[in-house]
């Protein structure tokens, strides 16, 4: 897995099919945030966060990735780099803005993005 700053606080790995994933999984300093809300801060709520998010900023990368979470990790599919940088920004956007997470967190659970 590289790590590479135009991705951060996420991981960018290569499959050899020549799809990308993006990978997502230091969810410990905002599980609290989650909690607050009655939510567990895994990758499935991370998921809804990132969508609700990339709705307002980025809405057609929805339709380029695919996301493939677990409870464990947040995980989003592409096969090509540019939607994933896009993706990357958004998760750095809600971890350097707790304010914004919070935000994202409900509008996620009122479009049932949830559960």
């Amino acid at each position: 897995m590289a790590r590479d700053p135009d991705f951060d606080p996420c991981k960018l790995v290569e499959h050899g099919s020549g799809e990308f994933s993006l990978t997502f999984d230091d969810f410990d300093d905002y599980v609290d945030i989650f909690d607050e809300q009655g939510w567990l801060g895994n990758g499935y709520a991370w998921e809804g966060v990132v969508q609700v998010l990339l709705a307002e900023r980025a809405p057609e990368v929805l339709d380029q990735v695919e996301f493939d979470s677990e409870a464990d990790l947040f995980s989003v599919r592409a096969g090509e780099i540019e939607p994933l940088q896009e993706v990357a920004a958004t998760v750095r956007e809600a971890v350097v803005d707790l304010d914004v997470l919070a935000d994202a967190i409900t509008r996620a659970e009122e479009q049932g993005l949830l559960d």
